[in-house]
């Protein structure tokens, strides 16, 4: 078991809101890449947190949380 706790992205796929849900007690950086890998957003998050996503486009996207010395990849879409 990773350090980072246990993340769940939901609702997926979404239009632009998500929620983060992470059992981690501390801070995480939270990354989303488009699917050539440029960085379209980032944040900082502790604990459970609603993502305003809105300016992203339709498509899939990696999301990168990172915290602790570990790291946990997911996939989202986003569908408009």
């Amino acid at each position: 078991m990773s350090n980072a706790g246990q993340i769940n992205i939901y609702p997926n796929p979404n239009k632009g809101n998500f929620v983060i849900e992470t059992t981690a007690t501390e801070k995480q950086t939270v990354q989303v890449f488009d699917v050539n890998g440029k960085l379209v957003y980032s944040q900082t998050i502790n604990g459970n947190t609603n993502i305003d996503a809105n300016i992203l486009s339709e498509g899939v996207y990696n999301v990168s949380i990172t915290g602790n010395g570990s790291v946990v990849n997911k996939r989202m879409v986003i569908v408009k």
